[in-house]
C-alpha cells in the first residue's frame, strides 16, 4: 500500500504542476494580447480583469486535464524507471497490474474531477465570466433576447412574443395557436403583455383576445378577456441571451438546448455532437493516463527516454486531432455524433492497451 501512495502521490504531483505551468502560461499570453487592443479600448478596472481571469479558471483546468493527466502519467514512470525503482517495485512482489494501479487509479480520478467541474462548476463560473467581459467591461446590454427564443413550440401548440423586458419579466406583442389535425389552428390568443407569475410559474396574459376556429380551419368566433394565465414552456431566465459557447454549458443544459430545438425545428446538430463530445471528455483524462503504462514495463537500461516521451506526447497531440476532424465531419451530418464523440477515446484506449500488453511480453 506504502508503495501505491508513493507512486499515486507523484502522478498528483505531476497533474498539479502542469494545470499549474498551462494556467500560468495562458494567463499570460492572453494578458499580453490584451494590451494590444482590449484593455486600451475598454479600460477595464483591475477588479474586473481579476475577475475576468479568476472565473475563467474552470474553463481552463477542464481543458486542461487531459494533457495534465497524459504528461503526469509519461513523467512518473519515465522518471521511476531511471532510478532504477520500478526495478526495486518488482523485487519487492509488485506485478504488471499493482504497478500501474496507481495510474489507472489516477486517471480515473482527474476524469471525476473533470466531470465535477465541467457539470456544476465550469457551467456558472463562464456566465459570471462572460456577463463581466461583455456587459461589465465591454459595457454591452444585458437585456438582448436569446437567438430564436421568440418562437417556441410544446406539443400542438405554438408561442411568440415580440419582445421581452428580463428586468420586468414582461413579454409583449404575445400569440399562442393550439393545432389539430394537419396543423390547422384549433384556438388563437392574442395579447398586449404577459407577466411571469413565479409562484405557480405561469404567465399572465393582459388585453387578450381569443379566436375559435372551425375543424377546417376557418374562424368560428371571437371573445376578448381582460387576464388569462397561460403555460408558456419557458422560464424568465432562459430567455436572455446565451453568451456562453455549447462547450461551457454543462450536459444537462445541452439536452434542454437540443429538445427545445427539436420542438422548434431548430438545425440543432452542433448541439448533439457538443453534448456527446462533453460526455467522451469526462473520460479523456482517464483514456490518455493509460499511455504512460508501457514505460512501467520497460527496463531503464534499454528504455530511450527522450523517443518514449516524444512518442507518448504524439499520441496526446493525435486525440486532439481525431477528435477535432471528426466533429467537424459530424457537424455536417457526415458521420453520427457519438462516433465522432468516441472514436478519439477507443482509438486512445486500444493503442494504450495494445502498447501495455507488449510492454508486458517483453519483460
Amino acid at each position: 500500500m506504502k508503495l501505491f501512495f508513493y507512486v499515486f502521490r507523484d502522478f498528483v504531483k505531476y497533474v498539479i504542476g502542469t494545470l499549474l505551468i498551462v494556467v500560468f502560461l495562458f494567463v499570460l499570453f492572453d494578458f499580453i494580447h490584451k494590451t494590444t487592443r482590449y484593455i486600451p479600448r475598454y479600460n477595464p478596472e483591475t477588479s474586473l480583469l481579476i475577475k475576468l481571469y479568476l472565473y475563467n479558471l474552470p474553463n481552463l483546468i477542464a481543458q486542461s486535464l487531459p494533457i495534465a493527466s497524459l504528461l503526469a502519467s509519461v513523467v512518473t514512470m519515465v522518471l521511476l524507471s531511471r532510478t532504477n525503482e520500478i526495478t526495486a517495485m518488482r523485487a519487492a512482489g509488485m506485478g504488471p497490474f499493482r504497478l500501474g494501479l496507481p495510474i489507472i487509479v489516477g486517471g480515473a480520478l482527474v476524469s471525476l474531477v473533470s466531470l465535477c467541474i465541467g457539470e456544476f462548476v465550469q457551467p456558472k463560473a463562464s456566465a459570471r465570466m462572460h456577463y463581466i467581459d461583455d456587459v461589465q467591461i465591454a459595457r454591452g446590454s444585458d437585456t438582448q433576447v436569446s437567438e430564436g427564443a421568440r418562437w417556441l413550440k410544446s406539443g400542438n401548440t405554438l408561442y411568440n412574443f415580440r419582445d421581452y423586458d428580463p428586468i420586468t419579466n414582461v413579454m409583449t406583442g404575445i400569440r399562442v395557436i393550439e393545432t389539430g389535425e394537419n396543423f390547422r389552428p384549433k384556438r388563437s390568443l392574442e395579447a398586449r403583455l404577459a407577466t411571469y407569475r413565479p409562484d405557480v410559474k405561469d404567465w399572465l396574459l393582459e388585453d387578450v383576445k381569443v379566436l375559435y376556429f372551425w375543424p377546417k380551419g376557418t374562424l368560428s368566433y371571437s371573445e376578448k378577456k381582460q387576464v388569462l394565465p397561460v403555460s408558456i414552456p419557458v422560464e424568465p431566465a432562459k430567455l436572455k441571451k446565451e453568451r456562453r459557447v455549447p462547450a461551457e454549458l454543462s450536459s444537462q443544459e445541452l439536452t434542454d438546448a437540443i429538445r427545445k430545438g427539436d420542438d422548434s425545428g431548430k438545425d440543432i446538430q452542433a448541439y448533439r455532437v457538443d453534448f456527446h463530445s462533453k460526455i467522451a471528455q469526462y473520460f479523456a483524462a482517464f483514456v490518455l493516463s493509460l499511455i504512460g503504462l508501457k514505460f512501467g514495463y520497460k527496463s531503464e537500461r534499454t528504455m530511450e527516454t527522450a523517443r518514449g516521451v516524444l512518442v507518448a506526447v504524439f499520441i496526446g497531440v493525435s486525440y486532439w486531432v481525431i477528435m477535432s476532424s471528426v466533429r467537424t465531419l459530424a457537424v455536417k451530418g457526415i458521420v453520427p455524433p457519438v462516433l465522432a464523440a468516441w472514436v478519439a477515446n477507443v482509438v486512445i484506449f486500444g493503442i494504450s492497451i495494445y502498447n501495455t500488453m507488449q510492454g508486458r511480453s517483453k519483460t
